[in-house]
């Protein structure tokens, strides 16, 4: 009696998690979990590809959790393999069972649907089943029948004490280095009109202290680096918040957090218990207009935020803006002035993206008072409104792409205020005028533009630099270049290290018995040599780097900038001229000997040699 629960994800990353499938698994009896199967399918694999993996299987039953990214693919799949399998139960759940019962059983594919919270009612269907009895209609479940959809009562969420575990239960398993998906409770305690988060329940139901302890200590043992905290404000009340840092604090302190907090509720000992562990904090702005948020049932003093945000700042805390075009009310002008007030106060990182009208919140059922228009399939975004028109919702996003690329994926946020100065423009003219240089001189239009999983940091950095040294002439600054250009290769170069390969030191071992001076060497692929126009370390030194400063304080005596990862630090140091000499040419053919030709005595080139070998700088030639 096989059972697949099978997922689609997004995408291919550390958070391609199952864990709505883990959930439902660790809530079945263990006779039947045993039978359990968990499937993972990405966006490379179409209706065809999962339904003939599916079928090779032979389940007795498929259940799959339905989002508004995978519906559609994940239905074609069930239409196919219910040809293939006539006799094999499916079973669908997830926001868009739960908001569209109706919809998604009159495509005639699946058998029964789960609505909200999914462990109990999926323990008691498989239960009823395993049983040979039929399918029951149970509180929080939807049948398909000749005369159409049929509705159990809803059913009430189940108490936090009484969800099993998908970690400690086994079902999910943490990986060495791999990510984690950790929720801490169930709920909302706010109701926005355009969310789905909040829908069926108020309030927010943490889960059991003890559990999220011995889960911790699980992630801790398994080597687990990352964990995204699924709470959508994880510091209301912030009293909750801040008991969950001292947790993490004591038995996982090396773990990096990913966590979603409301600002209002922010407050200097949480700031500072942030400040104390690696983590990242996502704050839901979506935008800076309070009469805005007003349509949507949210509440927003922008001096407020500008205070609790300047906590984090003070503490030096990794943080975030999620940033919503489309809001009913909202135009052009105002997105722009949301996304120009944003970055006034340097977030690490901007999400920018569509409103999605979502089917079961709200804002659906009020789209006519807002002239809403949007997609009726997925992802339901939102074509036009009374205050948008198409054409402004186009630059929106064209606005909001030049931001990803140039701030985001050029890791801009330590020098971006000093581009603006030198430029004598504002964030949003900046980012308006990257945009139409892409088109005009690069050929990108709006199409490849938009198209950000096309893009990387790699392939944006030198469009970058064309882009500053082209605006700088523009302007007659033309002096101001070299050390933007430095400025831009720092932050570029200390983050691809920061991302990348660990450089080891080598082993006493590997020193033993060599002869360093005559045996060719190469260059640890982990490092990085770039040159720069000005002394690098005098760059560190600036807190405020202001190109007008920098070209007035230093002269542009030049350097080699080496960069390398240990650990969680990068180490970014000034090569003096002979040891540049050596790893520049350590090709692996020529010896150090030969490098130097004579140039410094044998005895100072061998003591480079030996320290740069040591520290893992200098590998063997391949044989």
């Amino acid at each position: 009696m096989t059972i697949i629960i099978a997922t689609r994800h997004v995408r291919r990353s550390a958070q391609a998690v199952p864990l709505a499938a883990g959930c439902l698994a660790a809530a079945l009896p263990a006779e039947l979990r045993g039978e359990t199967w968990l499937r993972d399918f990405y966006p490379e694999h179409s209706a065809a590809d999962i339904a003939a993996a599916l079928t090779d299987a032979a389940p007795w039953l498929v259940c799959m959790p339905l989002y508004s990214w995978n519906r559609s693919v994940m239905c074609a799949a069930a239409r196919l393999l219910r040809q293939a399998l006539p006799a094999t139960l499916l079973i669908a759940g997830g926001p868009e069972a739960s908001a569209l019962p109706v919809e998604v059983l009159a495509e005639g594919t699946f058998h029964a649907l789960v609505r909200g919270e999914g462990e109990m009612p999926f323990a008691e269907l498989c239960r009823e089943l395993a049983a040979g009895n039929p399918l029951p209609l149970l509180p929080g479940v939807s049948l398909a029948s000749p005369a159409g959809a049929l509705h159990g009562p809803e059913r009430a969420p189940a108490p936090p004490e009484a969800l099993p575990s998908p970690w400690l239960s086994g079902v999910l398993q943490p990986t060495a280095g791999g990510g984690v998906l950790w929720e801490t409770s169930r709920g909302c305690p706010f109701a926005c009109d355009y969310c789905y988060d909040g829908r069926g329940s108020s309030g927010v139901r943490p889960l059991p202290a003890e559990r999220l302890r011995e889960e911790l200590r699980l992630f801790v043992r398994s080597g687990a680096s990352q964990l995204w905290v699924l709470d959508s404000t994880f510091n209301f009340p912030a009293e909750r918040g801040r008991h969950l840092l001292e947790m993490v604090r004591r038995e996982a302190p090396h773990l990096h957090l990913h966590l979603e907090a409301k600002a209002e509720f922010l407050d200097r000992p949480t700031a500072r218990l942030l400040a104390r562990q690696p983590c990242s904090v996502q704050l839901g702005l979506q935008s800076f207009r309070p009469e805005v948020l007003h349509h949507i049932h949210r509440s927003f003093e922008p001096q407020t935020f500008r205070e609790k945000v300047g906590l984090l700042n003070q503490e030096g805390v990794t943080f975030g803006f999620d940033l919503i075009y489309g809001l009913p009310g909202d135009d052009f002008d105002g997105f722009a002035a949301s996304l120009e007030a944003a970055l006034q106060l340097r977030p690490n990182h901007l999400d920018l993206f569509p409103l999605a009208v979502l089917p079961g919140t709200t804002l659906h059922r009020r789209q006519a008072e807002f002239g809403l228009r949007s997609d009726p399939h997925p992802p339901y975004l939102v074509q036009e409104s009374a205050s948008m028109s198409r054409a402004d919702l186009a630059r929106c996003r064209r606005l909001a792409a030049a931001a990803d690329l140039f701030y985001n994926l050029g890791r801009a946020v330590a020098f971006f205020p000093s581009l603006l100065q030198a430029t004598a423009l504002t964030a949003v003219q900046f980012l308006t005028e990257f945009a139409a240089w892409l088109a005009d001189s690069r050929g990108i239009d709006a199409t490849a533009l938009e198209n950000l999983e096309r893009w990387s940091a790699s392939r944006v950095a030198p469009l970058q630099e064309e882009f500053v040294a082209a605006a700088l002439t523009a302007r007659g600054c033309e002096e101001l270049w070299p050390a933007a250009q430095d400025l831009l290769r720092y932050h570029f170069h200390y983050a691809e290290t920061l991302l990348g390969a660990e450089t080891l030191p080598a082993a006493p071992e590997e020193l033993r018995g060599r002869e360093l001076w005559n045996t060719p060497w190469r260059t640890a692929p982990s490092l990085r040599l770039i040159p720069f126009h000005y002394e690098i370390l005098a760059l560190q030194e600036l807190a405020e780097p202001n190109l007008k400063e920098i070209t007035r304080l230093f002269r542009p005596v030049g350097s080699v900038g080496l960069f390398l990862r240990r650990g969680d630090e990068v180490l970014c140091e000034s090569l003096e001229e002979e040891f540049a000499t050596l790893l520049r040419g350590s090709d692996g053919v020529r010896s150090p000997g030969e490098i130097f030709a004579g140039s410094i005595p044998r005895s100072e080139g061998e003591e480079i040699v030996e320290f740069a070998v040591a520290e893992g700088l200098l590998l063997p030639a391949a044989p």
